[in-house]
């Protein structure tokens, strides 16, 4: 079947209710924190010397294209309308922007823990009991431009700059290549 994938800042209220219902769907049959767990097992934050297959390693795009397209149709099992939606973070910057705002993803965490406090994914709501995670939390934590040690999402330019290397990847494949796509993707190059 063929299906168009919005702008996530087009969505319609109803599309965002129904993108979302469909989220809490996976996250109370427990689906979603597989996905969870499947990143936390191919992402591996040892440095360079480990195999890794969804970060720092040329299989960065298509791993995340088949893990998004398999929460897509996880998704879809529970409302056969709902599509994942892109963003582009080149138009849409700012921390209270879309999909940060709290009818979808709810916004950044709060300064003193980092804790989701608005939107459907909020602890208080009891709809996101966090049961996989890379902390001992018990809550959705959210961290957007690390305000302790502040971070940028590439601009427009920086994109365009990545996307004109003519060469995806380069030896020796991890973090430390100096030049290629991928890397400058990811953030490294």
């Amino acid at each position: 079947m063929v299906y168009t994938r919005k702008d996530v800042s087009r969505l319609t209220a109803s599309e965002k209710r129904r993108f979302v219902n469909a989220l809490l769907a996976l996250k109370r049959r427990g689906e979603y924190d597989e996905f969870v767990r499947m990143h936390i097992d191919h992402y591996v934050s040892d440095g360079e010397g480990g195999l890794r297959s969804a970060h720092m390693a040329p299989s960065f795009l298509p791993w995340h294209r088949q893990f998004l397209l398999d929460l897509e149709r996880a998704l879809r099992r529970v409302d056969s309308s709902v599509t994942v939606p892109y963003w582009d973070w080149t138009r849409h910057r700012s921390a209270t922007s879309v999909p940060w705002t709290k009818d979808l993803l709810g916004g950044n965490g709060r300064r003193s823990d980092h804790q989701v406090t608005t939107g459907p994914f909020a602890h208080a709501t009891g709809n996101w009991p966090i049961k996989e995670n890379v902390t001992d939390g018990v809550f959705l934590t959210r961290d957007l431009g690390r305000a302790g040690d502040p971070i940028e999402l590439p601009t427009a330019g920086e994109l365009e700059w990545a996307l004109k290397d003519p060469v995806y990847d380069t030896s020796p494949w991890d973090s430390t290549s100096a030049k290629g796509f991928r890397n400058k993707l990811e953030g490294w190059g």
